[in-house]
């Protein structure tokens, strides 16, 4: 009887503690923490009283029949967080809190102000859900033990991103180090992946780069250009993040050909391309004169044109002539630095092209291929061993037999001999017309043993004897066959 009184105490004081609670003017988070500290104190105040009589053996200990859970949900949804117990008897109560500490419900007294959250049964139900119900939720037994079930609420984000810088730009100075990154948010944690504008590739060659940030060790201006980090888990769609990468450099120049020949009366295109940051100054310069764009037919350069696209630069001469032959150069400025490449316009013949290198026992035979808009004159022929200071030179005619597709193409065959054999040899090959010798074209080769002459003998007399022999054979059967006849 005693204990049965004992017991009705702690419960009437619970009650009247949660009363308490309920009517005071203070938050949710108040609340929570003083129902929790008069629970104790409840518990406190009757730490003197047998345990044995506390916990009669006609009351059967409480158990929890539900499992903990991990509920994964998105924003807005509800759960219904379950904790079901085989027998809650007199004297035991139940409670919801957070682990935080932060409680939520006392036996069927709701503690929390957040209409989201109700009862039903010992379930707790949370409507709406957002962000801030993230974490775990604990269901216990005002037992000795203050046994507990834990679930856990998970919130599934899609995936958010934001530019390191914020402005989305980047500016670093050649060769120095450059990191871009991208601050991801989401749940599951978003892969990361990074791609360049229009489909270029990163300067290592890859198409794709993975992580929350990439790192450039020293850059050049192949590492400018816009960068694009897309963030993707399993809720909603991707997210980008565009960063565009300035990096600022001297001008750097490159032309396709530094020389080019051509006739009189043609139109000739001198191409540069120029590249730097900030955008170089360009302009041309012919034989160290600074060339002025065309203001009008009365110019002096009225012939000449500067064109642009990008970083693409032309000089366009109309109708070329004699004194047009010079040296054009492009020049780039900017504040870091400056660049120029020269480009020879002129009328002699191109470089010739090798077609044929025949190493033979005291010589080598050669064949080669010349481009000129006048008829050539000449070809010059030096050549020596590589260990010699002298140059030997051997001057041929041209031939009109030379010319090809209507006098542009010219092509040569020559035996040149006198080589000591088994030798190393260079030699150079030049072609004249009227503005002058072409630039030279540069062969190696080396002279073959006299064996292999030998041999070559060998194959040739052999060849003969049985030429013979079969000459001879079949003189003789015609010869018979006319006998017998």
């Amino acid at each position: 009887m005693v204990s049965h009184l004992h017991l009705t105490l702690v419960a009437f004081s619970v009650v009247v503690a949660a009363v308490v609670v309920l009517s005071a003017p203070t938050d949710s988070t108040t609340h929570g923490h003083d129902f929790h500290g008069d629970f104790e104190a409840a518990d406190d105040d009757y730490d003197d009283y047998d345990k044995e009589e506390e916990m009669d053996s006609s009351f059967k200990k409480p158990n929890f029949t539900s499992t903990p859970q991990h509920f994964r949900v998105r924003v807005g949804d509800s759960v219904r967080l379950p904790c079901e117990i085989d027998e809650l008897g007199p004297g035991y109560t139940l409670l919801w809190k957070r682990e935080e500490g932060d409680i939520l419900t006392a036996g069927s007294v709701l503690i929390v102000k957040d209409t989201r959250i109700s009862h039903e049964g010992n379930s707790l139900i949370i409507r709406n859900i957002s962000l801030a119900d993230q974490g775990s939720y604990i269901c216990q037994i005002s037992t000795q033990d203050q046994r507990e079930l834990r679930h856990v609420i998970d919130i599934l984000v899609p995936p958010s991103v934001k530019p390191v810088p914020p402005t989305g730009l980047a500016v670093v100075k050649k060769g120095e180090p450059v990191t871009l990154s991208c601050e991801v948010a989401g749940n599951p944690l978003p892969v990361v992946t990074w791609t360049r504008e229009g489909a270029k590739k990163f300067p290592d060659g890859q198409r794709t780069m993975l992580g929350h940030t990439i790192t450039f060790v020293k850059t050049d201006r192949h590492h400018s250009g816009v960068y694009t980090c897309t963030a993707e888990n399993s809720e909603g769609s991707p997210a980008k993040g565009v960063i565009n990468l300035e990096v600022t450099y001297e001008p750097e120049i490159e032309v396709e050909v530094n020389f080019v020949t051509i006739a009189e009366g043609y139109n000739a295109e001198l191409t540069c391309t120029v590249h730097g940051e900030p955008k170089p100054n360009v302009f041309w310069t012919k034989n160290g004169e600074r060339l002025e764009s065309a203001s009008g037919p009365n110019s002096p350069h009225h012939r000449y044109v500067q064109t642009s696209t990008g970083s693409r630069h032309v000089l366009s001469i109309d109708n070329v002539q004699t004194h047009d032959f010079a040296n054009y150069t492009c020049h780039g400025e900017n504040r870091f630095g400056r660049d120029h490449k020269t480009i020879e316009m002129t009328g002699v013949a191109s470089m010739a092209t090798l077609k044929r290198n025949k190493p033979l026992t005291n010589g080598v035979e050669l064949e080669w291929v010349t481009v000129s808009h006048t008829p050539l004159m000449e070809y010059r022929l030096r050549y020596r061993r590589p260990s010699a200071s002298h140059w030997e030179e051997l001057l041929l005619k041209a031939n009109e037999q030379d010319s090809e597709q209507g006098g542009m193409l010219f092509n040569h065959v020559h035996q040149l001999h006198g080589l000591t054999s088994a030798t190393e040899h260079e030699l150079t090959i030049e072609s004249k017309n009227k503005f002058g010798w072409s630039r030279p074209l540069h062969v190696e080769f080396t002279t073959l043993p006299e064996e292999a002459a030998v041999h070559e003998a060998g194959r040739v007399t052999s060849a003969a004897c049985q030429t013979s022999w079969s000459v001879v054979s079949a003189t003789i059967v015609l010869t018979l066959a006319a006998i017998l006849c």
